[in-house]
């Protein structure tokens, strides 16, 4: 996000059933027999067979918003267990396949048992051929995103056309903010009107900074530019946008305080200046009670590239979902964009009453080879560094420290990498085992004991807010419709490490 914003509860890996399998492994040390053994599993892998399983829930594919949805099913990868004659050192999960390429070492001892590896199963989605209501969004800024800050897209807002600068995006949070000054003299707003809409509000818990304004309904239109370089119109949507005419610094901000900080270090009010963009999912926690689907402009669209997709008995389906990229934004999944990614299933946001609705994607993360927890993940377009809150955090924070990230869990069926905090005085930096990964560097809390968040809860948040530099090394997707997140690793996103 462009201010971080910390998940303030305790995440929980989701609750739907998940299927594991494993790969049992035994050690010899004849060649002949380690031969035998890769020739057969040449021919075993390809009839390695998948569960057959009903899916926890359905994908509904969306079908001119109406309630009468298709319904379409998941595919759950697992595989039964192998037994093979060689000790492999490592298992990549993300492939089923095992990794013959690194040293095989013999059995020491006869009585040496063999080695079980757990791998996490993965789900693929399955969207039907005819759902192909689909459009990609350019960035305007391909050379500043990843790595120095967050994307833009070409916009006009309320009538109004937002330059050829863009409008910057952020996955940190979630909905339009202007700043009155901004609705006033660039996009032909009335304050008149504003101030009949619904008062509401926007805490960022990293810079402790409060919005506060009123919801107003607004048309937006996402842009591309054809050969000649015009403007073509590519999406059109139309959501509350939060017009602020109050802006805070507010330390010990709670939500029960609404859009009143009540005792802020600064404040402003007025004429104030400023625009971004949130398309973030599960950000109603850490102050963000208002950002509900309603207010993403992603996921309220009623026009693709001159076709209306509202309405009932509109031919044109699509299926509600969209995908990051270091150089673009894809609206609308199909069954081409989405086959080379690996989802997991979300929960639903506590208390939801919107099927679009669900909670942040969730990892396990170990500090200097310490115990994995349970966390949240935000892969945040907004800003270049990292965020990290656990109780492993060390105190005080070392020269360095290793960061451990496997997502969902331990077994890193979707992804995962290992990133070096480093600190010299007051110079801190980061490396990654995964090349352009690394964030500039990492901001880091020790959550140990009681700590009370922006919700007034009592937890031991365990977050990791990636960076910007995270969409170097993966592409992800978010299935707003049955709640599933993807990841799909960037083949020139190459590991570091041995």
């Amino acid at each position: 996000m462009l201010a971080a914003s910390h998940n303030p509860r305790p995440a929980s890996l989701p609750s739907r059933p998940q299927i594991s399998f494993s790969l049992v492994i035994a050690n010899k040390l004849h060649p002949a027999i380690l031969l035998t053994s890769i020739a057969l599993l040449a021919i075993f892998i390809p009839f390695a067979t998948s569960l057959d399983i009903a899916p926890p829930d359905s994908i509904d594919i969306i079908n001119n918003n109406n309630n009468n949805n298709n319904r379409d099913g998941l595919k759950m990868h697992t595989s039964e267990p192998r037994t093979l004659e060689t000790l492999v050192e490592s298992v990549d999960c993300r492939t089923d396949e095992i990794n013959l390429t690194l040293d095989v070492k013999p059995r020491e001892h006869a009585s040496d048992t063999a080695t079980t590896i757990n791998c996490q199963s993965w789900i693929e989605l399955s969207i039907p051929e005819d759902v192909n209501t689909t459009v990609e969004i350019p960035f305007v800024t391909p050379n500043q995103f990843p790595d120095n800050g967050p994307p833009s897209l070409l916009m006009t807002i309320n009538g109004q056309y937002s330059g050829d600068g863009g409008v910057q995006m952020d996955t940190g949070s979630t909905g339009i903010t202007i700043g009155k000054g901004t609705w006033l003299e660039w996009f032909n707003g009335d304050w008149s009107e504003a101030v009949k809409y619904e008062r509401g509000w926007k805490f960022l818990s990293s810079s402790k900074k409060l919005y506060s304004g009123h919801w107003v309904p607004t048309t937006l239109i996402f842009h591309g530019r054809a050969a000649d370089g015009t403007r073509i119109d590519l999406l059109k949507a139309v959501v509350p946008v939060l017009v602020f005419d109050t802006y805070y610094i507010c330390p010990k901000f709670t939500n029960d305080q609404g859009s009143v900080c009540a005792a802020p270090t600064s404040q402003q009010t007025g004429n104030i200046t400023g625009l971004y963009m949130g398309v973030g999912f599960g950000r109603e926690q850490d102050g963000m009670v208002m950002c509900t689907p309603d207010k993403n402009p992603l996921l309220n669209v009623y026009e693709v590239n001159g076709q209306n997709v509202a309405g009932p008995n509109n031919p044109n389906k699509y299926h509600l979902g969209y995908i990051v990229r270091a150089n673009s934004l894809i609206w609308g999944l199909t069954s081409a964009n989405v086959n080379r990614f690996r989802w997991m299933s979300l929960q639903k946001q506590p208390n939801a009453t919107d099927y679009r609705d669900w909670a942040m994607a969730t990892l396990q993360v170990s500090i200097n080879d310490g115990k994995f927890r349970n966390g949240s993940i935000l892969a945040d377009t907004g800003i270049p560094q990292m965020y990290l809150s656990s109780p492993d955090v060390p105190k005080p924070i070392p020269p360095y420290y290793k960061i451990n990230l496997k997502i969902p869990d331990v077994q890193g069926s979707l992804g995962g990498y290992v990133v070096t905090a480093k600190r010299v005085g007051k110079n801190a930096t980061a490396d990654s085992s995964m090349l352009g990964t690394a964030p500039t560097y990492v901001g880091a809390t020790n959550t140990a004991g009681i700590v009370s968040g922006p919700g007034g809860g009592i937890y031991e948040r365990v977050f990791v807010n990636t960076g910007s530099r995270f969409w170097n090394g993966f592409e992800a997707a978010f299935d707003a419709v049955g709640g599933h997140w993807g990841v799909m690793q960037l083949s020139s996103a190459t590991s570091k490490l041995s």
